[in-house]
């Protein structure tokens, strides 16, 4: 009887312990921001960083720039998109700014093969600008 009893206190008691209450929702949702202006050098020595200068905006003050999403989608091709987050529509929407969002900002990366790179950036799915990039040996 002590055993049942010892190992139903031991059981309360981790259970107990147990959670479960969801997580609340965040506050902000990651979206895409668009690029406003995007200056990729032409040429670049396969031991320099590349510094590419971005200009990103979004349409009012409640965003903020979070980070760039960059994928091969090819032979020495890259697709980039802005990443921004804003207010959570599921939440109370705070009041913003109206006029709109603006961040200068660089991309710094390094290739290490030369060759002959496309940077083509988009504006959620619609292709902004398209960059060649020729990596050069030292």
């Amino acid at each position: 009887m002590k055993k049942f009893l010892f190992s139903a206190a031991v059981v309360l008691s981790l259970t107990a312990c147990l959670k479960t209450k969801d997580y609340p929702p965040d506050e902000r949702v990651l979206v895409t921001i668009s690029f406003a202006n995007v200056n990729t050098p032409d040429t670049v020595k396969t031991t320099d960083t590349v510094v590419t200068r971005l200009r990103i905006t979004a349409p009012d003050q409640c965003y903020r720039y979070e980070g760039l999403d960059t994928r091969n989608s090819g032979p020495n091709q890259f697709d980039i998109q802005a990443i921004g987050s804003k207010p959570n529509p599921a939440l109370p929407l705070p009041t913003c700014d109206p006029f709109p969002y603006s961040k200068d900002t660089t991309f710094k990366f390094r290739l290490t093969t030369p060759g002959k790179y496309t940077l083509r950036y988009y504006n959620g799915t619609t292709l902004m600008q398209a960059d060649t990039l020729v990596m050069v040996p030292n």
